[in-house]
């Protein structure tokens, strides 16, 4: 079986190249655009995860209070260091519910913002006296 001989030797065309130098762009945009919607969501995660940390922090402080001095805390700010955000702001409020003379309900509220979007988290306990 003979080889096939090539008849055209003139290479890639302008045109052709041009067309896959686009083609090439439109993929590392898509793959610049996937990064950064996982740099985002990341990052969303690394913040709730610190929130967790501070309504952790903040229920463990009302917990070792004395009953009888549990009361509702306004918003309260708490800062932390995180990554490439220094002082970011967290937003604490400890909202408390009499539920009889023995027990109470105390709630923890953290919320916080990022890029403009609200994201809050919440825990709760009974405590008896």
């Amino acid at each position: 079986m003979p080889q096939a001989v090539l008849k055209d030797k003139r290479g890639l065309t302008l045109v052709e190249v041009l067309i896959s130098l686009v083609v090439l762009l439109l993929v590392f945009l898509a793959l610049m655009q996937t990064a950064l919607v996982s740099i985002d969501s990341n990052m969303i995660n690394v913040l709730r995860d610190e929130a967790v940390n501070v309504a952790e922090d903040q229920m463990n402080i009302a917990r070792n209070l004395p009953f009888a001095n549990l009361v509702n805390l306004g918003p309260s700010a708490v800062t932390r260091n995180l990554r490439n955000i220094p002082n970011f702001s967290y937003n604490v409020t400890r909202t408390i519910t009499n539920i009889n003379a023995d027990t109470t309900q105390v709630a923890i509220a953290v919320t916080w913002t990022w890029k403009g979007n609200p994201y809050n988290h919440t825990i709760s306990t009974i405590l008896r006296r």
